[in-house]
C-alpha cells in the first residue's frame, strides 16, 4: 500500500487549497480583499428571487378585477411588490441571520444588513464567517463591496456660484429646455405637479433658492419645521438633513424641477414637481452596499422606525451613476423591482473615462439593462457630445433609449449658486423631468407606456456614424416634452377642493409652555409655547398686558413641528415691555374651534445691564437671543472647535459640533445695555474659524434695534486657544444699547464658526496684547487660490443682521365640528391625474383636461368618496369630499404543527396586500395578533423547517380567530454508496487542504434529498504513523466539466476520523444542504502527512468512475486502479404521502375484506385508515411498495395512507372508497307481459330495478338504459314466440335474471267487395248498408269521413262503429244519416284487425250526398230584350225563373251544369229569382237578377218655334231629358213629366236657325234627333 507520492501528482498548500474551493461562489476579490484585511464588508446574494413582474401582474389583474382607481391600483402594485419582496427574504435569509447572530456575539462579524429588494444581506466580516456563509445551500454568491462612481461632471468656464447675467431676468429660460420644447409645456399649465422626482446621487442642498419649495419636505406654511422623514436618506454619513459636498445631485436635481419663486433661473423641466433624495455618493464614490439601501428606500421610502412606505415612492428615480460596460447584473433585480412598482428608472448612459475609452458596446451598466431607461447627450446643435458611451446592450439591445442635452447645461450647485457642467449626468435628468410631465397629465401610466411615449415622440437624430434611426449613439432620437405631453393631453382647467371625514371633536388643545424667569425693559422677548392637538391647531395667540393697562394680541407662528404637534412663537417688542412686570396668557385653537385658554404669566422685568455685567453661559443666560438667516448659534458645550470653554463648560457658539452653513447672517443678541456716564468696554473670550475674507464674525451696536454700526471684526483662524475681544463702548455713555454678535458666511467652504465665552461689561480696558479689533484679520488657513478666484467676495462693511421673517401658516378653513381635514390622495378616475392633500386643511388643488371627469378621494383605512366635476379651460372648479372611515378588526390566532399540534414560535405573518401593516412574529406559545383595516386579504405565514401556508381572510370590524397550521418537512433516511465495503487500500497527501470525492445519485423517482451525513471509511491506526484523525467534509454539486464536481453547495464542516475499522459519521442534519440531482461528497484533508488518517479504498469496486480527486484547486478523475474511494452520503427523501394504486377509488366488492396495496418511501410505516379509523399497519420495502389486506365494514369505506418516520407523520394519501356489499338487486319486467301476442318488429322491455349500487341491467344480453330506478331496452321481434330474459347486476356482482315469452306476427287481413261502390244519396233518417270480404275471425269497424266543410258532422270523423261477421269472412254493417247532418261526398272506410293487432284498412268507391242542396246559381246579365235566362247551376238540378210568384220558365241543368231556359221579354227593372233543385228536392240559395234597360227613347216631337219664342216645348219618354242645341251649342234641358210633356227655355232664336232636340232616358239611352228650323213670329 504505497502513500500518495507514489503517484507522482502536483500538490498545493492548504492555502491555496482552500482559496479554490471557494471559487464557485466566492468572488475572487473578495479573496484578494482578505490578503489585506482581517476583516472585509461584503455582500450575499441568496439564490430565490421573487419574480416581481408577475407579482405586480397578478395585482394589476386584482386591481381590474375591483374597479380600483389608478392610484388605488397604483398602490396595490408596489404593495404587492413589497410584500412579496420582503416574504422572499424572510423565509430565506432565516439560517443565515441565526449564523451571524452567533458570530456577532463571537465578535467575528459585525455591521449586518438584510436586504429584500435584492434578497441579499451586507456584513462585515472574517474570511472563516465568509466561507462558512458560502456553504449555505440558499447562497447564491458572495460579492466584493464595491465602489460605484458617479458619471462625473466636466465644469465648463462660467462662474460656479454668480448668477449668468444673461439668465437673471424672471422670464428667463436655458437653451436646453427650449431645444426640449419644455416651455410650450408649461404654456398649458403642465409642470409636473402633483408628481414626485428622486435622484440616488450625491445628496441636494435641500435650502437652495431654485430647491427649497420644491422639496417634498417642506411646508411654506411652516419653513422652519422641514420634515425629511420619507424624504430624505443618507446611507453614508447618516445625517439626517439633506446636503450635498459634491455637488452633482443638487446640479442633478436642479435640472429636473428647479426655479426659483420669483421666476429667476428656470433651470429645472418639471418645475411644479417636488423632489426626494438619497445620497449614496461622495467624492470617492459609493459603494454597494449604500447603493442596495438606497435602491431598496426608493421603492418603499422607510419611516423612522424603519418599516417600508410604498405609498412614498416616487413617479422616477434619477441614476447619474454607473460601472463599466458588458454583463453585470448585480443591479439589475433592483431595477426589475422598481419598474414592477411603476417607479420609471432612469439612467445616464455614462461618460469615457480612463477605463471606459467609449465606442460601440460602451454603455455603463445599470444603464445598459433591458430594464433600464438609458440616455445620452447632445449639444446646443443636437450633435452627439463626445463622451456619450454608445451601445449597443449586452442584451444586443439600442442603447442609449433617447438623447438630451447634456452640454454646457447649467443647472444648481451647492452653496446656492449656479453652474454649467458636461456629462450624460446633465442629460439624464431632461428625460426624468418630462416623466414627471407626463405623470402629471396621466398618473396610471405604466413605465411601459411611458417609454413608449418617450421613443415615439423624440426626434430622430443621425449624423455619418449613425445613418439610421434609431441607433446606438442617438437611441430614438431627441426627448422631445411637448410631443410627448401633447399626445396625451387636451385643454387645462383647475380642480381644488377640500377632503375630510366625518367625525366629532370635542378634545381640546393641549399645550406647554415654560415662562422666563425675568426679561429686560425695552428689550424684545421671544416667547415659544408646544401646542398639539388632535386633528389640527389653526391658531394660536399671545395676549399681553401693555403698560397703559390695555391687552394686545400678537399672532404665534409655527417654528418647528406640523399641524398637530407644533412649536409656536411670538415676539413682544420692546417697546410694550416696562419694568417691573410683564403679563401675558396663551390662546389655541384648533380645527372645529375647541379653544384653550392658559392662565396668566407674570415675570419680572428687569432694567439693562451695566457696568460689572459677567455672563460665564454655565446656566441658560437670561435676556440673551438669536435670529437670523439660517441661524445656528448654540449655547451648551461645545464639542467642535476649541472643544472646551474659557471657564467652567459651557459657551454661546455659532454651532457647538461642527461647521456653520452656508448663507448664515445670524445675530447673538445681548440683554439691553443701559451705559452710565464715563467709560466702558465690552469684553470677551473669544474662538474663531472663519473662510479668509469671505466669511465674517462681527459684533455691532445699536441703539434703536434698527440702525447698526460696526464695532469689531473677525475673520480667518486665529488659533488653537481662546484670545481676548474687546470694543469699546465709551462713545455711548449715558445711553442704553444693544450689542450684537454677528455671523455672516457665502456659499462656499464652511468652518468651525465662532465661540464666545466669558462676556463682561468694565469700565477699564483690556491691557493685555491677545485681543482682536475691527478689521484685524488673521489667515491660517488660506484656500486654494485658483478656486477662490471664483468666488464673489463680501463688502463686509455692508453686513448687518437679518431677521428671517416667519411666513404664518395660510388656512383655508370652513372648520364644522363634524368635518375633519384628512390626509388624501385625489386622483380624477378618466385621467389617472392625481396629488395629495395639505393635511392640516385638506385642501388640494391639481391641474386637468377640460370636459366631465370623476374626482375620487382616497385616503389609507378610509372608504373612497368620488364626484364629478365639469372642467372649463383656465377655469376652477371645486369638488369636496368626505371620506368615510373603515372599521379596524383584530386577526389572532394560534400557528401550531399540524402534525403534533405543538406551537410554532417566531414563525412570520404577514398581509399581503397592505405592505404598511408590518409583519407580526408568533411568540413561544404560537400566538399572534394582527390588526388591519376590514377588507379581505391574504394571510400568508412562514416559518423555517415548515412549508409555509397562505389563505384568505376577510377582516370585519371587531376580532377574530384564525388559527395556522403547519406542515412540517419530514423525511426518511438513505444511503447513498458505491463500493463493497471491503478496503483494499487507503491514500493520504502529502499535504493538507486536498482530498477525494465521490459521485452520488439520488434515488430513482426522487427529485431532492437533504443530505443529513457522511461516511468516511479510514484505514487503522498502524498506516499513516502517528496519523490523525482531523479532516474536513464538503458538499459539491455535478456542475462541473464532464459531470464532475461544479459549484460547493456546503462546507467545509469538521470531522473527527474513527481508525479502528468502523465507518465514520459526519452528522450534517443541521446544516440544511438540499441537493436535487446528483452531488459530491468530498473528503478534504486537514493537515499534513503523516498527522492524517488514510482515507480507504475499495479497488476491486465496479464504480470507480464515481470518484475524483481534488488537488491542487482541481478536481479530476482518479485513475482507475484506485477503485473506489469509499466515501458514502446518508440523506434524507422527502416522505410524501403514499400513494394507494389498488383498490381502485370508487370500486366495489362483495367480498369482506380487500388487499390495500401502493407506493411510499423506502422503509417506512404505512398507516392505513378505513373511514378515519387506523385498522392496520405495514412496513414498506426497499422499494418502497406495500400491500396489506383491510377488512372492510357493510357499506363505503374510505380507505387512507399516512406513511410514519421518527420526523412525523406525512398528510394522507389521496382517499380511495370502496363499498362493501352483498345484497342483490330487486327486478320487474312490466312490459311486455308474459306471452303477450304483437305485430310489432320491435318491442320495448321495461321494468323496475332497485339496488343502491346498480352496475347494469341488460336484456338478453344487451345493456339497458336505467332513469330513476326505470329501465327500458328496446329489442327486435321475430315471426313466432321470444323470449326475453333480464338480468340485472350491481357493481359488486350481486346478479338476478327474470324471463317473459313474446309471440310476434307481420302479415295484415286482405279486405275485399267493399260495398257500396257507387254514390248514395240519404236524407235524414234513411240508411246505408256497408259490406266487405276478408278472413274470418277479424275485429272489423268502418268509419264514414265527414267532409269537414261540414263542422256540424265532424264528430262521425272519429267515430268507428262495429261491423258483424254474418258469415265466414263476411262483415256487414249499416249507417243511418242522423237529423241535421248535410254532407257532399262522405267516405266510406273500413277497417279490420287481427289478433297480433295486424291492421288493414279500405275505403268504398261509392260516397254518401247526406242532406246536401245544390250550389246557388250563376246567372248571366239579362235586358229588356232577351228571351232567354243562361248561367250554371248543379249538374243535373233544375233550374226555376220567377218574377214575383210567376213562374217563366224552368230547364235542367246538364251533366255540366249549363242550364238555358226561355221566358217572354221582361221590362226593363224588372226583377227575377232564379233558384236549383237536385233530385232529393234540396233547393239552392235564389239568385235576384234585375232586368237592365237597352232600348232608346222614341225621337221626341217638337212644337213649332219662331224668332220671338223663349222655350221649345213637345212630347218625348216621360221622365226622359230633352236638350235643346243649335249645332253643339246647347240651348237648354228639361225632364218630360210623367205624361212625356215638356218645356225647355232658350233665348229667343233668328229665323231660320236649326234647332235640333234629343231625349235620354235613365239608363242613359239617347233617342234619334228631331230637327226644325226657327220661323217668322
Amino acid at each position: 500500500m504505497g502513500m500518495a507520492e507514489t503517484n507522482n501528482k502536483p500538490y498545493t498548500s492548504v492555502k491555496e487549497a482552500a482559496l479554490t474551493s471557494n471559487k464557485s461562489k466566492i468572488n475572487s476579490k473578495l479573496t484578494k480583499q482578505f490578503d489585506k484585511q482581517k476583516e472585509v464588508t461584503f455582500l450575499i446574494k441568496f439564490k430565490q428571487q421573487a419574480n416581481t413582474l408577475e407579482i405586480a401582474t397578478e395585482a394589476g389583474k386584482n386591481a381590474i378585477s375591483q374597479k380600483a382607481s389608478p392610484a388605488k391600483a397604483k398602490y396595490m402594485k408596489r404593495s404587492a411588490v413589497v410584500s412579496s419582496l420582503r416574504s422572499t427574504a424572510i423565509e430565506t435569509q432565516v439560517n443565515v441571520k441565526d449564523y451571524l447572530k452567533k458570530q456577532e456575539k463571537a465578535g467575528k462579524a459585525k455591521n449586518t444588513k438584510s436586504f429584500y429588494i435584492v434578497n441579499g444581506m451586507a456584513v462585515t466580516a472574517t474570511k472563516e464567517v465568509m466561507e462558512q456563509i458560502a456553504a449555505f445551500p440558499e447562497v447564491e454568491k458572495i460579492l466584493p463591496n464595491e465602489t460605484r462612481q458617479l458619471h462625473k461632471a466636466v465644469k465648463s468656464q462660467e462662474t460656479s456660484q454668480a448668477k449668468a447675467s444673461v439668465n437673471n431676468q424672471k422670464d428667463s429660460i436655458e437653451w436646453n429646455l427650449k431645444n426640449i420644447g419644455v416651455p410650450s409645456v408649461w404654456k398649458s399649465g403642465i409642470d409636473g405637479s402633483g408628481t414626485v422626482v428622486a435622484s440616488i446621487d450625491t445628496g441636494v442642498q435641500w435650502d437652495h433658492p431654485a430647491l427649497k419649495e420644491k422639496y417634498r419636505g417642506y411646508d411654506p406654511a411652516n419653513p422652519n419645521n422641514v420634515d425629511h422623514e420619507f424624504n430624505w436618506y443618507d446611507p453614508v454619513s447618516n445625517e439626517s438633513t439633506p446636503y450635498d459636498d459634491v455637488g452633482h445631485g443638487t446640479h442633478v436635481t436642479g435640472t429636473m424641477v428647479g426655479a426659483e419663486p420669483n421666476g429667476e433661473n428656470q433651470i429645472g423641466v418639471a418645475p411644479g414637481a417636488k423632489w426626494i433624495s438619497v445620497k449614496a455618493f461622495s467624492e470617492e464614490g459609493g459603494d454597494d452596499v449604500g447603493l442596495l439601501a438606497a435602491g431598496e428606500w426608493i421603492l418603499a421610502p422607510k419611516d423612522k422606525n424603519g418599516n417600508p412606505h410604498p405609498e412614498k415612492a416616487p413617479d422616477v428615480v434619477n441614476n447619474s451613476w454607473g460601472g463599466g460596460p458588458g454583463l453585470d447584473e448585480w443591479y439589475r433585480p433592483m431595477v426589475e423591482a422598481w419598474r414592477a412598482a411603476e417607479i420609471f428608472p432612469e439612467f445616464a448612459v455614462g461618460n469615457i473615462n480612463f477605463w471606459n475609452p467609449g465606442g460601440p458596446g460602451s454603455a455603463a451598466s445599470p444603464s445598459n439593462y433591458p430594464e433600464s431607461f438609458a440616455t445620452g447627450a447632445v449639444d446646443i446643435n443636437n450633435k452627439l457630445a463626445p463622451f456619450s458611451l454608445q451601445g449597443p446592450s449586452p442584451y444586443d439591445e439600442v442603447k442609449p433609449d433617447v438623447s438630451a442635452p447634456g452640454v454646457a447645461i447649467r443647472s444648481a450647485v451647492s452653496g446656492s449658486g449656479y453652474a454649467s457642467n458636461n456629462g450624460t449626468s446633465m442629460a439624464a435628468p431632461h428625460v426624468a423631468g418630462v416623466v414627471a410631465l407626463l405623470r402629471q397629465v396621466d398618473s396610471s401610466l405604466t413605465v411601459d407606456e411611458l417609454e413608449e411615449i418617450l421613443l415615439s415622440t423624440s426626434t430622430p437624430l443621425t449624423d455619418s456614424t449613425f445613418p439610421d434611426t434609431p441607433n446606438n449613439g442617438y437611441g430614438y432620437g431627441l426627448v422631445n416634452a411637448y410631443e410627448a405631453v401633447a399626445s396625451i393631453t387636451t385643454g387645462l382647467g383647475k380642480i381644488k377642493g377640500q377632503v375630510s371625514v366625518e367625525g366629532e371633536d370635542a378634545e381640546q388643545p393641549k399645550y406647554e409652555h415654560s415662562a422666563p424667569q425675568k426679561t429686560f425693559s425695552g428689550m424684545d422677548l421671544d416667547l415659544d409655547i408646544q401646542a398639539t392637538d388632535n386633528i389640527s391647531v389653526t391658531n394660536v395667540e399671545l395676549q399681553y398686558l401693555k403698560a397703559d393697562g390695555n391687552w394686545d394680541t400678537l399672532q404665534a407662528k409655527r417654528i418647528s413641528g406640523d399641524h398637530k404637534n407644533g412649536s409656536y412663537m411670538v415676539t413682544i417688542s420692546g417697546k410694550d415691555i416696562k419694568e417691573p412686570t410683564l403679563t401675558y396668557k396663551w390662546k389655541i385653537t384648533d380645527y372645529v374651534g375647541n379653544q384653550v385658554i392658559t392662565d396668566s404669566y407674570n415675570i419680572s422685568v428687569k432694567p439693562g445691564i451695566g457696568i460689572g455685567y459677567l455672563e460665564d453661559f454655565e446656566t441658560k443666560p437670561d435676556g440673551w437671543r438669536s435670529f437670523g438667516v439660517n441661524n445656528v448659534w448654540e449655547w451648551g458645550v461645545p464639542t467642535s472647535g476649541p472643544q472646551k470653554a474659557v471657564s467652567g463648560e459651557k459657551v454661546y457658539a455659532t454651532k457647538l459640533d461642527g461647521l456653520y452653513p452656508d448663507g448664515a447672517n445670524m445675530t447673538l443678541l445681548m440683554p439691553p445695555i443701559d451705559l452710565p456716564d464715563g467709560q466702558a468696554y465690552l469684553q470677551f473670550k473669544q474662538w474663531y474659524d472663519f473662510e479668509t475674507n469671505y466669511d465674517f464674525g462681527h459684533v455691532l451696536v445699536s441703539t434703536d434695534m434698527e440702525n447698526w454700526t460696526q464695532k469689531f471684526r473677525v475673520t480667518g483662524q486665529e488659533s488653537s486657544s481662546y484670545i481676548d475681544g474687546e470694543v469699546d463702548l465709551s462713545e455711548y455713555a449715558g445711553q442704553r444699547i444693544f450689542v450684537a454678535f454677528n455671523a455672516t458666511s457665502d456659499i462656499l467652504f464652511n468652518d468651525r464658526g465662532w465661540y464666545i465665552d466669558d462676556v463682561r461689561l468694565s469700565n477699564q480696558p483690556i491691557q493685555a496684547t491677545n485681543k482682536a479689533s475691527l478689521g484685524v484679520v488673521k489667515d491660517h488657513n488660506q484656500k486654494d487660490s485658483v478656486t477662490m478666484a471664483t468666488k464673489v467676495k463680501v463688502d463686509p462693511s455692508k453686513i448687518t443682521p437679518v431677521k428671517q421673517e416667519i411666513s404664518k401658516d395660510n388656512l383655508e378653513q370652513g372648520a364644522s365640528p363634524s368635518i375633519l381635514p384628512l390626509d388624501a390622495e385625489v386622483s380624477v378616475l378618466e385621467t389617472g391625474r392625481s396629488t395629495y392633500t395639505n393635511p392640516q386643511n385638506g385642501s388640494y388643488q391639481l391641474t386637468n383636461a377640460t370636459g366631465t371627469f370623476t374626482v375620487q378621494a382616497e385616503a389609507y383605512g378610509h372608504r373612497s368618496a368620488s364626484q364629478s366635476v365639469t372642467v372649463s379651460a383656465n377655469e376652477d372648479v371645486t369638488a369636496n369630499l368626505v371620506l368615510e372611515e373603515i372599521p379596524k378588526g383584530t386577526i389572532s390566532g394560534l400557528v401550531t404543527n399540524e402534525v403534533t399540534g405543538e406551537p410554532v414560535s417566531n414563525a412570520t405573518l404577514f398581509l399581503m396586500e397592505d405592505a404598511q401593516i408590518q409583519p407580526v412574529q408568533t411568540n413561544e406559545k404560537g400566538e399572534y395578533s394582527i390588526t388591519a383595516y376590514e377588507g379581505s386579504y391574504t394571510l400568508k405565514v412562514a416559518s423555517p423547517s415548515y412549508y409555509g401556508k397562505e389563505l384568505t381572510v376577510k377582516v370585519n370590524a371587531g376580532s377574530f380567530k384564525q388559527d395556522m397550521q403547519l406542515k412540517p418537512f419530514i423525511g426518511y433516511p438513505g444511503e447513498i454508496g458505491y463500493d463493497d465495503g471491503t478496503l483494499e487500500n487507503a491514500q493520504g497527501f502529502y499535504t493538507g487542504g486536498n482530498g477525494w470525492a465521490v459521485k452520488m445519485s439520488i434515488a430513482e423517482g426522487e427529485t431532492s434529498a437533504m443530505v443529513t451525513g457522511g461516511l468516511f471509511r479510514f484505514w487503522g491506526d498502524d498506516w499513516p504513523q502517528p496519523g490523525g484523525t482531523d479532516f474536513k467534509v464538503a458538499v459539491y454539486d455535478a456542475s462541473g466539466k464532464d459531470g464532475g464536481p461544479g459549484k460547493k453547495i456546503a462546507g467545509p464542516f469538521n470531522g473527527t476520523a474513527k481508525r479502528n475499522g468502523e465507518w465514520t459519521h459526519v452528522d450534517l442534519s443541521s446544516k440544511g444542504i438540499m441537493v436535487s440531482g446528483d452531488f459530491y461528497m468530498v473528503y478534504i484533508q486537514s493537515g499534513d502527512s503523516p498527522n492524517i488518517p488514510g482515507l480507504a479504498t475499495d479497488e476491486n469496486g465496479e464504480f470507480s468512475g464515481r470518484s475524483w480527486s481534488y488537488f491542487g484547486g482541481e478536481f479530476t478523475p482518479t485513475p482507475k486502479d484506485e477503485g473506489n474511494y469509499m466515501i458514502r452520503a446518508t440523506v434524507n427523501y422527502e416522505v410524501k404521502a403514499p400513494v394507494i394504486t389498488s383498490p381502485a377509488d370508487g370500486s366495489f366488492t362483495n367480498q369482506g375484506s380487500v388487499i390495500v396495496e401502493g407506493k411510499s418511501a423506502p422503509t417506512t410505516t404505512v398507516k392505513i385508515y378505513n373511514n378515519g379509523v387506523e385498522s392496520t399497519s405495514v412496513q414498506t420495502t426497499e422499494n418502497g411498495s406495500f400491500s396489506a389486506e383491510l377488512q372492510l365494514n357493510e357499506g363505503e369505506n374510505t380507505i387512507t395512507a399516512k406513511a410514519s418516520s421518527e420526523s412525523g407523520t406525512t398528510d394522507a394519501s389521496a382517499p380511495v372508497k370502496v363499498v362493501y356489499d352483498k345484497t342483490k338487486p330487486e327486478l320487474s319486467i312490466d312490459k311486455p307481459v308474459n306471452n303477450v301476442k304483437t305485430n310489432k318488429e320491435a318491442v320495448t322491455v321495461e321494468g323496475i330495478v332497485s339496488d343502491q349500487h346498480l352496475d347494469w341491467v341488460k336484456v338478453n344480453g344487451q345493456n339497458a338504459a336505467v332513469v330513476n330506478g326505470k329501465y327500458s331496452k328496446r329489442i327486435l321481434l321475430d315471426t313466432g314466440a321470444n323470449k326475453i330474459t333480464v338480468v340485472a347486476r350491481d357493481k359488486a356482482n350481486n346478479s338476478i335474471s327474470k324471463t317473459v315469452t313474446v309471440t310476434a306476427k307481420y302479415v295484415a287481413p286482405v279486405i275485399e267487395n267493399v260495398l257500396p261502390n257507387q254514390d248514395v244519396n240519404l236524407k235524414t233518417g234513411k240508411s246505408v248498408k256497408i259490406e266487405f270480404d276478408s278472413e274470418p275471425g277479424l275485429k272489423s269497424t268502418f268509419v264514414i269521413h265527414m267532409p269537414l266543410t261540414d263542422v256540424r258532422a265532424q264528430i262521425q270523423n272519429a267515430t268507428e262503429l262495429p261491423m258483424m261477421e254474418q258469415s265466414d269472412g263476411h262483415y256487414v254493417g249499416y249507417w243511418t244519416a242522423p237529423k241535421g247532418t248535410v254532407a257532399k261526398g262522405a267516405v266510406i272506410e273500413v277497417k279490420a284487425v287481427d289478433s297480433f293487432k295486424n291492421e288493414t284498412r279500405k275505403t268504398a268507391a261509392g260516397k254518401l250526398n247526406i242532406n246536401v242542396a245544390p250550389s246557388k246559381p250563376v246567372v248571366n246579365k239579362i235586358d229588356n230584350n232577351d228571351k232567354v235566362v243562361t248561367g250554371k247551376a248543379e249538374s243535373g238540378s233544375t233550374v226555376t225563373v220567377k218574377s214575383g210568384k210567376t213562374v217563366l220558365g224552368t230547364a235542367k241543368a246538364t251533366s255540366k251544369g249549363a242550364f238555358s231556359t226561355k221566358i217572354a221579354v221582361q221590362k226593363a227593372g224588372t226583377k227575377l229569382v232564379i233558384t236549383a233543385k237536385d233530385s232529393a228536392g234540396n233547393v239552392s240559395t235564389s239568385v235576384t237578377v234585375t232586368v237592365s234597360d237597352v232600348v232608346a227613347p222614341s225621337k221626341p216631337t217638337v212644337n213649332k218655334v219662331d224668332d220671338n219664342d223663349t222655350k221649345v216645348t213637345g212630347k218625348a219618354e216621360a221622365n226622359s231629358t230633352v236638350n235643346v242645341k243649335v249645332g253643339s251649342k246647347s240651348l237648354g234641358a228639361a225632364t218630360a213629366d210623367s205624361k212625356g210633356n215638356y218645356s225647355v227655355k232658350i233665348k229667343v232664336q233668328k229665323k231660320g236657325t236649326t234647332i235640333t232636340v234629343t231625349a235620354k232616358d235613365k239608363a242613359g239611352n239617347s233617342s234619334q234627333a228631331a230637327t226644325f228650323k226657327v220661323v217668322k213670329h
